[in-house]
């Protein structure tokens, strides 16, 4: 939802618009909030690319919450008792979301979206859900005719715009032949299936996985805290210490194994303790992203009925009510714990539930198993192979899956991981020196505004001689290799420049969430600095193809990553599957259409070429 602060462009009124039945009551304020989110991101002059963002989610949600409601109908007996009712229902859905559609597809092909279509889209949803004659016609037979009746959604799982026999069951068939129409939603594979060869997936959960990682790295450094201006280092064996005896602190409060436990704190050393201790102990962990602004965080948690908070000193009071346990992340109790629950968890149990943070209102959850972390971690292990005693980075939030499952992929590899400050990166990197970057293309943008200020800085001979230093990339990339004076910059330009922002030891620099400009990856490649990209969702633990420094192919997000498969479908979807790929949404129904015949609807359109990159279109 939007911020408390914004004036409502659609605002909601239990009054008029309630059904009385919370499922489709929240339903209809998210698409509330979707519009909402719109009109301000268009009214406040935001990006092309977050208008499209909030459309498309629209769009998405659109079909979701209608395909739920006409299920609810069927399924109730509505659909039968009033068919000519749900019929009409129906075609209004079918109108709306097309309208939806052909919103995004102006929005995409450039043309100008104006506030009075807005504001039509908004009257719509102002009559369809407050007129007697539509959603508060079902409203009505539930609360007069369903005494004892309990929806359990995903049951029928039928496709709103798909054929069925509704008609001839209002003229006298039961429900059980309504029943025998539904159909899972499916796929059509239209390429050649691409995969990354084959993986071995340890079947143990996080628990035993971490337990071993600290008997067998002991004393090397787990990672590097920010203490009084200077970074201390922290052993395998204190970190596994201090999560052991806080999973014992946590399992001695009213929590028990099972249950969902936030995570609302900014990325720090402490805040890994805490996750390494939910997998102990047996706990769901729930990381939320505390940037987001308090309402939305207070209904992520309310939606997903979390039993324990793990908090920071300064979050909403509105917040810390939507758990019955809260603990500070600064006083985080501990005690020697009489059994550790985790360790008996097995493979396939759902350990985490995350979201993507750019979708808004988005309250789905995606449910990760231990054995999808321990997928993605293999795979980056796999593809960049690390000796033990090196250093990583975790400059980026820890609730997102890409930069946790990084900080596995280098505890795994026994190397160390610095929890760096947001605000000083650029002097943070050069003290720690990481052999490891593990950033985003904000991160990157970020360090080539300093770098560029720094260069500007420098006399008029060098300022010269780095002033090519994109073009010295794009050679090293495409292969046609640099000339001669490269070397001379190399040596009189890029070297310090690199050792003066702690870029100096970097044999990964891994960017992910979203893919690099060209410009910044030739810059970077010119420097002397090997940026590797890497493609995923969060339904994937945030990997799934790698554009390897070693083998960049500009334009494209890479090859499959080892025990995946890629392949494309008849729409032009990418479709991903592997061990690193979810159970599924909290959802029933999101999780039906999202994952088809064991494949993942990534929601990106692209292709393969030749050599087997994949290229992903623009949004």
């Amino acid at each position: 939802m939007g911020s408390k602060s914004r004036e409502r462009f659609a605002e909601w009124d239990d009054e008029r618009y309630s059904v009385d039945i919370e499922r489709f009551d929240e339903q209809h304020k998210r698409l509330f909030g979707l519009l909402n989110d719109l009109h301000a991101a268009m009214d406040e002059g935001h990006s092309e690319e977050k208008v499209g963002d909030i459309l498309r989610e629209l769009e998405r949600y659109t079909d979701y919450h209608f395909g739920d409601e006409e299920e609810f109908m069927q399924d109730c007996g509505y659909a039968m008792d009033c068919a000519d009712c749900f019929y009409n229902h129906r075609e209004t859905h079918e109108e709306f979301a097309d309208r939806v559609t052909e919103l995004r597809e102006k929005h995409e092909n450039g043309e100008y979206i104006t506030m009075e279509v807005l504001t039509f889209v908004r009257d719509w949803l102002d009559s369809h859900i407050g007129a007697t004659d539509v959603d508060q016609s079902y409203s009505q037979y539930y609360s007069e005719e369903l005494t004892d009746y309990e929806y359990s959604p995903g049951q029928l799982r039928q496709h709103r715009r798909a054929d069925d026999s509704i008609a001839s069951d209002a003229a006298g068939a039961d429900q059980t032949d309504t029943d025998a129409t539904a159909s899972e939603y499916s796929v059509t594979v239209n390429s050649e299936i691409h995969d990354g060869g084959e993986l071995t997936v340890p079947d143990e959960p996080m628990a035993a996985w971490f337990e071993t990682l600290a008997d067998t790295h002991g004393t090397r450094t787990a990672a590097f805290v920010e203490a009084d201006d200077e970074y201390v280092s922290k052993s395998f064996d204190e970190l596994y210490d201090r999560a052991r005896s806080v999973a014992g602190g946590l399992l001695a409060t009213d929590l028990r194994p099972g249950d969902r436990v936030a995570i609302v704190a900014k990325a720090s050393y402490e805040w890994s303790v805490v996750d390494l201790a939910c997998h102990l102990a047996g706990f769901v962990s729930v990381p939320v992203y505390p940037q987001l602004d308090d309402e939305r965080i207070a209904e992520i948690l309310s939606s997903l009925a979390v039993d324990g908070l793990v908090s920071e000193v300064e979050t909403a009071v509105e917040i810390e009510e939507t758990a019955g346990t809260v603990v500070q992340i600064d006083d985080l109790p501990t005690t020697e714990p009489r059994a550790l629950p985790g360790f008996e968890a097995d493979p396939d149990d759902v350990t985490t539930i995350v979201f993507d943070a750019s979708r808004p209102d988005d309250h789905s959850g995606c449910a990760l198993t231990h054995r999808n972390l321990r997928a993605g971690v293999a795979m980056l292990r796999e593809e960049l192979p690390l000796d033990p005693g090196q250093t990583g980075t975790a400059l980026l939030p820890l609730a997102h899956v890409y930069q946790r499952v990084a900080t596995y992929y280098l505890w795994g590899a026994g190397s160390g991981v610095a929890y760096l400050g947001v605000d000083d990166v650029t002097d943070d990197l050069g003290t720690v020196k990481p052999d490891v970057l593990v950033g985003s293309p904000h991160v990157y943008q970020e360090l080539y505004g300093d770098l560029q200020d720094r260069i500007g800085d420098l006399g008029w001979m060098k300022r010269k001689l780095a002033g090519r230093v994109a073009s010295y990339g794009r050679g090293i990339v495409d292969g046609s290799g640099t000339p001669l004076k490269y070397k001379a910059a190399n040596r009189v330009v890029f070297g310090p420049l690199r050792d003066e922002f702690g870029l100096d030891e970097i044999e990964y620099a891994l960017c992910g969430t979203g893919r690099l400009d060209d410009h910044l990856v030739y810059f970077f490649r010119g420097l002397g600095v090997p940026v590797s990209e890497i493609h995923g969702p969060i339904e994937s633990t945030g990997v799934g193809a790698l554009n390897s420094a070693s083998a960049y192919v500009p334009g494209a997000v890479g090859r499959p990553m080892p025990g995946t498969e890629f392949a494309i479908s008849e729409d032009g979807e990418v479709l991903l599957r592997g061990p690193n790929v979810m159970t599924g949404y909290l959802d029933e129904h999101m999780t039906a259409y999202a994952i088809r015949d064991g494949w993942l609807m990534t929601g990106d359109t692209g292709r393969f070429d030749t050599a087997d990159n994949l290229q992903v279109d623009d949004d």
